[in-house]
């Protein structure tokens, strides 16, 4: 086998072990949860987009027979591999050092956001697959431009707008290098042979999308005609009605914080010797073969420039192809560092400087995945699955039913637990009944059946109907407030409690705050640290013994009671509204203890960092009050 498939079936290998390890175990909110309840479905809605993502998730769905949440999760592992094994082939292309090309493709496997977005279902996996894949065809056509060459790169670049609009962001920089890198100059692209080719595989690759148009004509209202079809689909799959409020509209007052986010963004990847090599990486490919530098350069500035200017609330995972750009750029720029006098000379790729330079980094790559390894293994998280099992408690079609107004994250993880896990449970969403709700709780309480409503479900139902019905707590929900729980924890327990800025729409009680704070043992002269990131450990019934707080995200290290606390603050929250993995960890020992949530996130544990007790208040994760509707 040849060094750079060897290397690269190496490096799959351990990128799918290091995914497969940390793999989230079921459901999850937000977008995942969408994702989780859609794949299987032989009805593909233009809304949900995507058509190659379900289809590869469908497949593998349909050959493990896994519940849908673990096999979309294990397929972003695999395609996160594949990326990784691909990398090695392109860097080691851009570099000429197959070890180089392995610590590049380490360096970006490892990463924090491309691991947290590899191991659950997502669709930046496959991306950055694609994303891989059309560059090693496109170095391979420069190396040999065929026709051939040609029209499998069109092919393959076509095939992934199935799974992600976002490659239209490569267009700028793949043009740029064929037009550079054409042997008989750039007008020998536009004959009529390349340009059919060219039409052919893109009118194939937007046939993808025919399953989500299909399923305009069989939904219950179908459109008036193909135009009416056609603009239907157009304006759901591009999102239209909320990208055009986004691209290219975060305030003027937010263009440095974007710009200070980043800069946090890229030191949380790859640290400052990652970043050091991506850039001399850059600036030594550039000399050494100035197209193929051009290409890098246009790649990375759009796709950075995209995410910068996007005002969405997961900014971070918009990134990744620049991220991954720059990993690959860290490859020559490995070779670089050893031959810093004189670029110009010749370059021996195999020489002893080299290989010890990459297996440097190699090492570095290591240490970094050592580090972070706590605080990205969610294969114990079953926080999600436990929010949904305690909102459907004791609801089942014979007994009673369900309206909901949640936020949207966790109603997306309420569709995927409702039609995979607890199909037998009666739900529907409060504004979409709400006209006839007092018809439907008649109907439903001469059939026998109670009406339990969620609490904005609740708020809406009074507003609307106040005098018509009685409102009792649902006694098979029970509730313990954040600050009953810290009560409850013996005293001399270790305990550590994160406040962070919750979201506009999830507001906190300061009395809450201060009730924890007492319970555990703050006495009257305790005030909670100033600052957007703030945390306060220490043993109960005594005084805190580490407070910490601040404007920016952190990472201090302290000793509870003889046990080793390592508090990491791994968000920005004026940009980031949503973190799959989380907001911040803490990592007792190497034992993940806490995934902490804006709002208030609390942990008890024991010398060994096991998590005794949890509880959230303000957040996605915190309890959900239920309530049973009685006519007066």
């Amino acid at each position: 086998m040849r060094p750079r498939l060897l290397a690269a079936l190496i490096v799959g290998i351990l990128a799918f072990a290091l995914y497969r390890a940390t793999l989230l175990p079921g459901a999850d909110f937000g977008d995942t949860g969408s994702f989780q309840a859609t794949v299987g479905s032989p009805i593909i809605t233009p809304r949900d987009g995507y058509p190659l993502y379900f289809a590869l998730g469908g497949t593998l769905l349909w050959a493990t027979h896994a519940e849908p949440a673990h096999a979309l999760n294990l397929a972003s592992a695999i395609e996160g591999a594949i990326a990784c094994a691909l990398m090695v082939l392109v860097a080691a292309e851009l570099s000429g050092s197959v070890a180089a090309g392995a610590a590049a493709a380490l360096l970006f496997a490892g990463s924090y956001t491309f691991w947290s977005q590899a191991i659950i279902a997502e669709v930046y996996a496959l991306h950055a697959l694609f994303v891989a894949l059309t560059l090693f065809l496109l170095l391979r056509w420069e190396r040999r431009p065929t026709l051939v060459r040609l029209s499998v790169f069109f092919a393959v670049y076509a095939l992934g707008f199935g799974n992600h609009l976002s490659m239209i962001l490569l267009l700028p920089g793949f043009t740029l290098f064929l037009f550079l890198a054409a042997p008989r100059g750039w007008r020998s692209l536009l004959t009529p042979r390349v340009l059919l080719s060219a039409l052919a595989f893109a009118a194939a690759g937007a046939l993808q999308y025919a399953w989500n148009l299909r399923a305009l004509w069989i939904s219950t209202q179908p459109p008036r005609g193909l135009v009416d079809a056609l603009h239907i689909f157009w304006f759901d799959v591009t999102k239209s009605d909320w990208r055009e409020t986004m691209v290219f509209h975060v305030p003027a007052s937010m263009l440095l914080d974007h710009l200070s986010m980043y800069r946090f963004d890229l030191h949380q990847q790859f640290g400052w010797p990652g970043i050091v090599l991506a850039l001399v990486g850059l600036a030594a490919l550039t000399w050494q073969s100035w197209r193929r530098g051009a290409l890098m350069l246009a790649l990375y500035a759009v796709n950075a420039a995209f995410a910068y200017s996007y005002n969405v609330g997961d900014t971070h995972v918009f990134y990744l192809p620049s991220h991954q750009i720059l990993a690959l750029a860290m490859a020559p720029g490995i070779v670089a560092l050893t031959h810093l006098v004189g670029w110009h000379r010749r370059i021996d790729l195999k020489s002893t400087a080299v290989v010890v330079a990459a297996s440097a980094a190699i090492v570095y790559a290591g240490i970094r995945i050592y580090d972070d390894y706590p605080a990205l293994d969610r294969s114990g998280d079953r926080r999600p699955s436990e929010v949904l099992q305690a909102l459907t408690a004791g609801i089942d079609d014979r007994q009673a039913i369900l309206l909901t107004d949640l936020n949207w994250q966790v109603q997306n993880g309420l569709s995927y637990y409702t039609s995979a896990v607890r199909p037998q449970v009666a739900v529907a969403r409060m504004p979409d009944v709400l006209q006839y709700a007092p018809a439907l709780i008649r109907d439903n309480a001469a059939a026998g059946r109670d009406v339990a409503v969620t609490d904005r479900a609740r708020a809406e139902l009074e507003a609307a109907y106040g005098p018509l019905f009685r409102i009792d707590a649902d006694p098979h929900v029970h509730l313990e407030p954040i600050a009953s729980v810290a009560r409850g924890v013996a005293a001399g327990t270790r305990y550590v409690l994160c406040l962070l800025r919750p979201s506009r729409d999830l507001a906190l009680d300061a009395r809450d705050v201060d009730a924890v704070a007492r319970a555990l043992g703050a006495d009257a002269s305790f005030t909670w640290p100033a600052g957007d990131y703030s945390v306060v450990a220490g043993v109960v019934g005594q005084p805190p013994s580490f407070i910490v707080g601040s404007a920016a995200p952190f990472r201090r290290v302290t000793t509870i009671a003889g046990a080793r606390v390592d508090v990491r603050m791994e968000s920005w929250l004026a940009a980031d509204t949503i973190r799959r993995m989380g907001f911040a960890q803490v990592i007792v020992g190497r034992q993940h203890t806490l995934i902490v949530e804006r709002g208030l996130s609390f942990a008890a544990f024991d010398d060994r960092g096991r998590a005794l007790r949890v509880a959230y208040a303000a957040n996605l994760f915190a309890p959900q009050p239920r309530y049973l509707i009685h006519e007066r």
